[in-house]
């Protein structure tokens, strides 16, 4: 990433991490195990966790994988995933920092390299990319999982106007056909690729964010707006108080060409 991003990255996470960590859809246990098992991860392989925040499938990847490496630009990420690994006794996981467009490892290095939740705060995803896969072993799998933008680009624009305003971090919600051409452009095949809808509370959504009292007030109007245009493609609903939307989701099983 460009220093600048790196630094808003940082920024953010640092004063937000504990409320990041959590999060319902940071900690979701069964979302983990999932990517985890479509990873295809094997008790003698090493694993690459790309921007892993607090360590949640780092440590996943850990019950599975002969080593695993979680990898971040914050230190307050990194600092809660050596507390809870240790905490879990884990003894084949390590927690390294850095910028993901400059991975410290070896071409080759690793035989599974996971990305989740991440690539919406990446300026420039090619390059990360690109590093994710010049450290993957040939025929090695790549994971990726993030929610996706809207194909509509009026509704992406909206959507990722809210999403800045709430986490001054986020650089872009990628949509699956945007996926799909980095991932050409990479020279990666994708093996299994799956979407789905995570619901999100809006007032949890703010919270992760932490915006200022009177950005948080308009985003609750922006949001509340989107129950009768859909102008963000979220699928906004209300249910008494509670005012809730709906991310649409995507993984990605990739491969190395051998």
């Amino acid at each position: 990433m460009s220093q600048a991003n790196v630094d808003k990255v940082r920024e953010q996470f640092t004063r937000q991490a504990e409320t990041y960590a959590r999060m319902r859809q940071t900690t979701d246990q069964k979302g983990l195990d999932a990517m985890v098992a479509l990873s295809g991860v094997k008790q003698d392989q090493r694993a690459l966790d790309v921007a892993c925040g607090p360590g949640f499938l780092t440590m996943t990847l850990a019950t599975r994988a002969s080593q695993v490496v979680g990898f971040d630009a914050t230190d307050a990420f990194l600092a809660l995933a050596r507390a809870e690994a240790g905490r879990r006794e884990l003894d084949n996981v390590e927690f390294r920092s850095g910028d993901a467009e400059a991975l410290p490892f070896d071409d080759a290095s690793f035989d599974v390299v996971c990305c989740r939740a991440a690539f919406h705060h990446f300026a420039r995803p090619e390059r990360v990319l690109a590093e994710m896969k010049r450290v993957a072993r040939p025929g090695g799998k790549l994971l990726i999982g993030d929610m996706l933008g809207s194909e509509d680009g009026d509704k992406a624009a909206y959507r990722d106007h809210m999403e800045k305003l709430c986490d001054p971090s986020h650089a872009h919600t990628i949509s699956e056909s945007e996926f799909r051409r980095l991932f050409q452009d990479a020279g990666l095949s994708v093996e299994f690729a799956a979407t789905g809808p995570f619901d999100i509370d809006l007032e949890e959504w703010i919270e992760h964010g932490g915006p200022s009292a009177e950005t948080a007030a308009e985003l609750r109007r922006m949001i509340v707006a989107c129950l009768h245009d859909n102008k963000a493609d979220l699928a906004v609903r209300r249910d008494g108080d509670r005012v809730s939307f709906k991310y649409q989701t995507g993984a990605f099983l990739l491969s190395r060409p051998g």
